[in-house]
């Protein structure tokens, strides 16, 4: 049986997928806000054009993604 994700499974900077097909990466964790709620979240900015697009799941609904390399030059080995 597959175990629940949780907050630690998700460190700042992480590349994440939502269940809507989203990516984005991981900006904030919140724990129990109350007394009433007991449920840990994650703040997600979100890829795209606006650059304020956040959203607030909680950890069991993202997958991690691999990170990214585009930015990293490649360099090949002399022969």
């Amino acid at each position: 049986m597959k175990r629940m994700l949780d907050m630690e499974d998700f460190p700042m900077g992480t590349r994440v997928t939502t269940p809507s097909g989203r990516t984005g990466v991981v900006t904030k964790h919140r724990g129990a806000e109350s007394k009433l709620d007991h449920f840990q979240r994650v703040t997600v900015l979100l890829d795209g054009p606006r650059k304020n697009d956040y959203v607030t799941l909680q950890p069991h609904l993202l997958t991690k993604n691999p990170p990214d390399t585009v930015g990293e030059p490649r360099i090949e080995p002399c022969k």
